[in-house]
């Protein structure tokens, strides 16, 4: 593993934008939805701004991208800031899960829109499929392709990632809020998982088998994404 330049500045300009964009949208929509809900302690701290500065974290955000991007070695991934909420000024309990929620779930509407542009880009020609995934022409066309491919496969992949149940990942707040909430004999556990997992979750993903499931799964949901939006699916076959 060392350090391609070309590749770092191929990845700066074309999947690090894609990155800030997603994750952008999938604060403002925790924001936008926790005003919802009754609470405003996000709308107070600027969260519902569309500039990714407000939502970048030093680490998540950052660093670890950046080094990522740098050094390759696994899955790409990162996080932002979380938004900070107050749930006893939710109008109901039930509200914690759809605040938790609405940050994949605008992972998953972004990840449909390129689809959409994706399957365009297939009808006309400007893409192709085989051996298992995309073929891209050269020049503009094929550029263009790729970003759009890496927006819906960036997009994807903030929906699984935040849906595991591992603090502070979106997943953990539906999970605890389903299974450990209210039981006494799981909390214990839940602390220790709280304090430990995410760390087992990044050697995982970075160096471990995870990072090549998600990328089988980001392909599938690709797929599916596009045979449900009317592709025919023998075209995809390979």
């Amino acid at each position: 593993m060392g350090f391609d330049l070309q590749g770092f500045l191929h990845n700066l300009l074309t999947l690090y934008p894609v990155f800030l964009f997603a994750l952008t949208i999938h604060e403002v929509a925790h924001a936008l939805t926790a005003k919802w809900a009754g609470d405003l302690t996000s709308t107070y701290q600027n969260r519902l701004s569309l500039n990714p500065m407000v939502h970048m974290d030093p680490f998540g955000t950052v660093l670890i991208p950046l080094l990522m991007m740098a050094f390759g070695g696994g899955l790409f991934f990162g996080w932002a800031r979380p938004v900070q909420v107050d749930k006893m000024r939710y109008k109901s309990p039930g509200w914690d899960v759809i605040v938790s929620l609405a940050g994949p779930f605008s992972n998953v509407l972004l990840a449909i829109f390129g689809t959409l542009v994706f399957s365009l880009l297939l009808r006309i020609g400007l893409v192709g499929a085989g051996n298992g995934w995309w073929v891209l022409p050269e020049g503009f066309g094929g550029a263009f392709s790729e970003f759009v491919m890496l927006y819906v496969a960036l997009n994807w992949l903030l929906v699984l990632f935040n849906l595991i149940p591992v603090p502070p990942l979106d997943g953990s707040h539906i999970f605890y809020f389903f299974v450990i909430q209210g039981r006494a004999k799981y909390e214990a556990v839940w602390e220790v998982w709280s304090r430990f997992g995410f760390v087992l979750l990044f050697l995982l993903l970075w160096r471990g088998p995870l990072g090549a499931y998600f990328g089988v799964a980001i392909w599938k949901l690709t797929r599916f994404t596009l045979v449900l939006l009317g592709f025919p699916l023998d075209f995809l076959q390979g």
